[in-house]
């Protein structure tokens, strides 16, 4: 697993979205059959929730000083 916590809030928007832009292929691949790896999707998503809980405490950290 990838430490988030030393991540700046641009790298972490930038795997924000190649993320989702990766979970958007992946399923679509679901639906016409050709997945492989299907347990890709759910990883994805753990990740994907993951990050923006770091982007929130992040920009709640900067709000608070």
């Amino acid at each position: 697993m990838e430490n988030f916590c030393e991540k700046s809030s641009k790298e972490l928007l930038q795997n924000l979205k190649e993320a989702e832009d990766t979970l958007f292929n992946l399923r679509m691949k679901k639906c016409s059959a050709a997945l492989d790896k299907s347990h890709m999707v759910n990883f994805l998503r753990k990740q994907i929730a993951r990050m923006k809980t770091f982007l929130k405490q992040k920009a709640c950290q900067v709000g608070n000083k």
